[in-house]
Order: C-alpha cells, then sequence, then structure tokens
C-alpha cells in the first residue's frame, strides 16, 4: 500500500512527463503530417481486418513504414519542419515508394499462406511415401500380420 508521500512522488513524476511530452508536441508536428499521409494503407489494413490474429495491418504496416522510413529519416536529420513535411507529402516518390511498400504488404498476407500449405502439403506427401515404404518393408520383413486391423480400428488380438 502506498503511503502519502509515495503517491505525491508517482503523480509529480507522472506530471513532469506529461508536461514533458505536451512540450514535445509541436517539435512533432512535421513527423506526424508524414506519417499521417503516409501511412494510410496501414490505417485501411487496421480498419478492415476482422480476423481474430489481425496479422494483416501487421503485414502491411511494417512494409508501409518500411517504404516511408527513407523520407521519415530524411525529415528528421535534414529540416524537421512543417514546410519540408508538406514538400514530402506532396512529392510522388515518397508516397509511391511508401504506397507500393504497403501493396506488397497486402501481397505478403494474401500469398504466404498457399504457399506454405502447398510447402506442407510437399512434405506431407514425402512423409507418407516414407511411411509408406517403411510399411512395405515391414510387411515383407514381418509378414502382412503387422499392418492388420481389426473393424473397429483395433488390433485383432489384445496381448
Amino acid at each position: 500500500m502506498a503511503t502519502g508521500s509515495d503517491a505525491k512522488k508517482i503523480s509529480s513524476t507522472r506530471m513532469v512527463l506529461m508536461f514533458t511530452m505536451i512540450s514535445l508536441i509541436p517539435f512533432s508536428i512535421p513527423t506526424m503530417v508524414l506519417m499521417g499521409a503516409g501511412m494510410l494503407p496501414t490505417l485501411v489494413a487496421a480498419l478492415t481486418d476482422r480476423s481474430p490474429a489481425r496479422y494483416a495491418w501487421i503485414c502491411v504496416g511494417g512494409l508501409n513504414f518500411a517504404g516511408l522510413s527513407p523520407a521519415v529519416l530524411k525529415l528528421w536529420f535534414g529540416h524537421h519542419e512543417i514546410t519540408y513535411a508538406i514538400h514530402q507529402v506532396t512529392d510522388f516518390r515518397t508516397l509511391l515508394l511508401a504506397y507500393l511498400a504497403a501493396g506488397a504488404g497486402w501481397m505478403l498476407y494474401f500469398g504466404a499462406p498457399p504457399v506454405v500449405l502447398g510447402i506442407m502439403m510437399a512434405t506431407t506427401k514425402r512423409r507418407s511415401a516414407a511411411l509408406e515404404a517403411q510399411m512395405q518393408k515391414l510387411e515383407e520383413e514381418w509378414g502382412t500380420e503387422v499392418a492388420t486391423r481389426g473393424p473397429d480400428g483395433d488390433d485383432e488380438e489384445d496381448l
């Protein structure tokens, strides 16, 4: 249980943190403008994805951010001003790169499951063929009784 001084210390720390965050807002506006315009495909993916795992916005958002990151880094380490951010947003190449990367994220989201399914099916077929070959080898060595099952799926004899 917190005493009065601990509660006062926590609230003063929280106040300092909030004051710091509020004072940084004017410095983050150019970044927010660029990220707001460039990350629109991620917002769409987050709003339209109804699956329980919500992988669409992760695929789209990760690649969308990767496509936008050169412009964000240019903004941060160049001219971090609102006019430069608007210039970046109106630059065709900046948004083209960000949106093409988001499109690649959509392709990854829709394309990866069939590829994985195909690989898993091929692996399963190969494993099944290996087990069938092993079963035939055992039948040749031990006789057909090795593979005999009763009508209910259990062995005919209980040992």
